[in-house]
């Protein structure tokens, strides 16, 4: 009899997810705690999110709102926020410069609304305000040089901010507090009582390029999301491949030759968590969102392998435990994993009527047979027969 068969499934989990030295690892982490500061949010969105996931970035504002955070954004509308370009300067159509020069111009606007502290939305902007940050510490004359291009283009003037923040980080501040104050559910199955299983997918742009100052947790132990699992009752899963990328990058997004490595990234790492049968994926990442989840429905194509793990930005999770509508807040019906097996584990309700429901209770556009296809994967999940 194997190790699996003498113990219970739970005990068998716990043993095979806690595969790192506790005490080490708390000690490790508090060396990687950065300062976030309690209230003064400029908010930066993202050009990704709200196109693949519109309800997840609008829980910003309600979740900000209901925290009675300080905090504004596009204030003007000759002051709009603009892309921080960073997917064209990853991808090398953009040069150093032109970023420093937008980002410039982002921080320009947020300190004449009166705001120090930064908060973005996407992992990669968080990167690049991050690296323009340093580049200015690190470069002499840089800001000077920065200072007459701003000038010359549109007649501002900037200063370094005092904070840069991803929302992660904000609401990962205040996940006790939402738990405590807000939330209607937690991560616990309605039915045993059993913590749910989740794993944490942390974009690399926010703990791998500047793992000391700016990730909360460092590279390995990064416990931005980690702690929202676990804090709101579910439980963290460790795996091989836990920190492997999502294989979004640049240049395999944007080549269509190399966009085979991104199904590949994401294969990899639905092949390593799979024995640990996880409840969810969370992420705090736009692309890494939507390979995570997009992808595994290439992988049923390509392969025939029906992983179907929900993907849920920290956002969306927070709204869910909160009882938001899934649908017309929280926005699930644009995954393509349905969520709606989830939502069954936790006793949250909903009506699956409202499963294509889109703006202004249209039904979004789609081909009936993928509808249909869609829908019976939900019901195969849920263990609901097919008509």
């Amino acid at each position: 009899m194997d190790e699996r068969q003498m113990l219970s499934q739970d005990e068998y989990m716990t043993r095979q997810t806690n595969i790192y030295n506790v005490e080490a690892r708390e000690n490790i982490w508090r060396r990687y705690i950065k300062e976030i500061p309690e209230d003064g949010y400029f908010l930066l969105p993202s050009c990704v999110l709200a196109v693949g996931y519109p309800g997840s970035e609008a829980t910003i504002p309600r979740l900000f709102d209901l925290l009675d955070l300080d905090w504004n954004w596009n204030l003007k509308p000759e002051s709009m926020c603009t892309c921080c370009s960073g997917i064209a300067y990853h991808g090398d159509v953009d040069t150093i410069e032109s970023t420093l020069l937008t980002t410039a111009r982002l921080w320009s606007v947020a300190q004449e609304a009166g705001y120090e502290t930064i908060a973005v939305a996407c992992v990669t902007s968080f990167g690049v305000h991050s690296e323009c940050f340093d580049l200015y510490r690190e470069e002499t004359g840089l800001k000077q040089k920065i200072d007459k291009l701003l000038m010359e283009a549109c007649g501002r003037k900037f200063e370094l901010p005092r904070y840069i923040v991803h929302v992660s980080d904000v609401i990962y501040k205040h996940r006790l507090r939402l738990r405590d104050e807000f939330m209607t559910y937690q991560l616990i199955e309605k039915e045993t009582g059993r913590p749910l299983r989740g794993v944490d997918h942390v974009g690399c742009h926010y703990n791998k390029l500047f793992p000391l100052e700016r990730s909360l947790g460092g590279g390995e132990y990064c416990e931005v999301l980690s702690g929202m699992i676990k804090a709101w009752g579910g439980k963290e899963i460790d795996y091989p491949e836990r920190r492997h990328c999502c294989g979004m990058g640049f240049r395999q997004c944007m080549l269509t030759p190399n966009r085979g490595f991104t199904a590949a990234s994401v294969n990899k790492k639905m092949v390593s968590m799979d024995p640990f049968e996880p409840d969810f994926i969370v992420t705090n990442c736009p692309g890494c969102q939507v390979y995570l989840d997009k992808e595994q429905w290439a992988i049923k194509e390509l392969k025939g392998k029906e992983y179907f793990i929900p993907v849920l930005t920290y956002m969306e999770l927070a709204g869910l435990l909160m009882g938001w509508d899934p649908y017309d807040i929280v926005g699930i019906q644009f995954h393509t994993v349905p969520v709606e097996p989830l939502l069954d584990k936790i006793g949250i309700p909903y009506d699956e009527s409202r499963s294509w429901l889109g703006k202004d209770g249209q039904t979004l556009p789609c081909l009936d047979e993928l509808r249909e296809a869609t829908l019976a994967a939900g019901r195969t999940m849920r263990g609901i027969p097919l008509p």
